[in-house]
């Protein structure tokens, strides 16, 4: 005789709710094999979504009225590693620690018990179901949980040679949670630019044995606010979540979460790497394009006794590190040419302003586009403008013109323009005792050094920033003033 089939609801979350929470369904598996199990049972199927596993079980009434308990300490875990319990989150449609009626002798009840997400590669599980006289187990039972989670191939030690190597920017670096507990693990992790953002890369420190080192933590996303980055974060299951906003600031990580059942988003990060002297003690100035094929200048006190040059910012992408070679200096005149020398580069693109050979008039309007202060100001590029002071420098120095045009250190090597956006002079120094006194080296000094070059390179004859506003010529010049870093 066929048995009557009844299917319980219950809920703490729904089931329904709880995937339209989670996303995809990763995995499925019906029937899996089950080295023990209790009797009159059945495990129908076992679904993994991107936060939660959902078990159907199958529940044999053998006597009228027989009384289920699903309780609150029920448990799946690693059948490996049985510290890596993951508490039940609910059953559907009704509550837990509570007893519920199977219904007569032979009857069929459908459970749908609700868990975190188990995290990918955990193959072999146990299931506990705890109540007032023992526990319902289900032991090694196997289900399809491929480990997709998305993997690098970087460590701490690559990751520092690849840093030395090719430079490092601003927030990248080896960070350390400065909590420890099973719920908020003491992570340590690194911060890496990827081709199109930043990802966590995982290294140490998880509560869950599944994390291996190389494996993504984070991906990071920009937001409408420097050094503040929407996330996708992998908890310690590694189910993501997207309820994290992650801030950067002196050499700190901090995390920003409207998830508070998940611990481990409230923490705090402390950047362990780069120290002063792990990478060397980094100097930067400023220089801009001369010729389309790489040739730079800048100021020759920037590179002078660098045992390594580079160059951030062409094409507008600050994160790229573009490596150089000093091509000709000019030490009496602070000048100096250097040269793109990186297999990555392609050209500078169309300079869009010309050598102005002719001397500037005392009260010629002047802008100045630099880098300062990066370590406060960051590395958006800088305007400042005013006028031609004087046609001599520092103590009559008629190599400089003094401009009113305020710099700060980091601007060194910044091109100096007239009104039809001519390039008139190289900053090169400022005077701290008087209020925006600032020097320029003359062009003129520039010239002669590039006459000296064999072969002599040839610059720009025709100039496309004449006629434009202040604000149209730095939106066209911007892309060929760059930031020049030494060490």
């Amino acid at each position: 005789m066929a048995r009557a089939i009844t299917t319980l609801f219950f809920s703490l979350i729904t089931i329904q709710s709880i995937v339209g929470q989670t996303g995809q369904l990763i995995s499925s598996t019906n029937k899996p094999s089950v080295r023990l199990s209790v009797q009159t049972t059945e495990i129908n199927s076992i679904k993994i979504y991107e936060q939660v596993t959902v078990v159907s079980i199958s529940f044999t009434s053998y006597e009228d009225n027989l009384s289920l308990f699903i309780s609150s300490k029920s448990t799946i875990c690693d059948f490996y590693n049985e510290s890596d319990k993951l508490p039940i989150i609910g059953v559907k449609n009704d509550e837990l620690d509570k007893l519920y009626n199977l219904g007569k002798k032979g009857e069929i009840t459908n459970i749908e018990l609700l868990f975190p997400r188990i995290p990918p590669g955990v193959e072999k599980i146990n299931i506990d179901l705890p109540f007032e006289n023992g526990t319902l187990v289900w032991f090694l039972v196997s289900i399809n949980n491929p480990d997709t989670h998305p993997k690098t191939n970087w460590n701490e030690e690559s990751l520092k040679i690849d840093w030395e190597k090719n430079g490092i920017s601003s927030i990248e670096g080896i960070y350390e949670s400065t909590t420890d507990s099973k719920e908020a693990p003491k992570y340590k992790v690194a911060v890496k630019k990827t081709e199109n953002n930043y990802s966590i890369i995982y290294i140490s420190g998880a509560a869950f044995r599944h994390w291996e080192v190389g494996e993504i933590k984070a991906y990071l996303y920009d937001t409408a606010t420097p050094s503040l980055f929407k996330t996708k974060w992998f908890l310690g299951n590694k189910s993501p979540t997207e309820n994290v906003y992650i801030t950067f600031e002196s050499g700190l990580m901090k995390l920003i979460s409207t998830d508070k059942n998940a611990p481990e988003l409230q923490q705090l990060y402390l950047k362990l790497y780069p120290t002063y002297n792990s990478i060397g003690a980094i100097s930067s100035g400023t220089g801009f394009a001369l010729t389309s094929n790489g040739l730079i200048v800048t100021c020759n006190h920037v590179i002078e006794g660098a045992n390594k040059i580079n160059v951030r910012g062409i094409n507008g992408n600050f994160d790229e590190l573009y490596s150089a070679k000093l091509i000709k200096s000019d030490k009496n005149n602070d000048l100096a040419i250097i040269q793109v020398d990186n297999t990555k580069f392609n050209t500078l693109g169309n300079i869009p302003y010309m050598i102005k050979s002719n001397p500037a008039s005392t009260g010629e309007n002047v802008f100045v586009l630099g880098y300062p202060l990066r370590a406060s100001m960051g590395n958006e590029i800088k305007l400042t403008n005013g006028i031609v002071s004087s046609k001599t420098g520092y103590q009559g120095d008629v190599t400089s013109y003094q401009i009113s045009a305020p710099v700060q250190p980091g601007n060194s090597g910044g091109p100096t323009f007239n009104n039809d956006g001519n390039l008139i002079g190289i900053i090169n120094a400022k005077h701290s005792g008087a209020e925006n006194v600032s020097y320029a080296v003359k062009v003129n000094y520039l010239l002669n050094l590039i006459a000296s070059l064999e072969p002599k390179p040839k610059t720009q004859s025709v100039s496309s920033l004449k006629g434009k506003t202040l604000s149209q010529q730095v939106e066209l010049v911007k892309k060929y003033v760059y930031i020049i870093e030494t060490k």
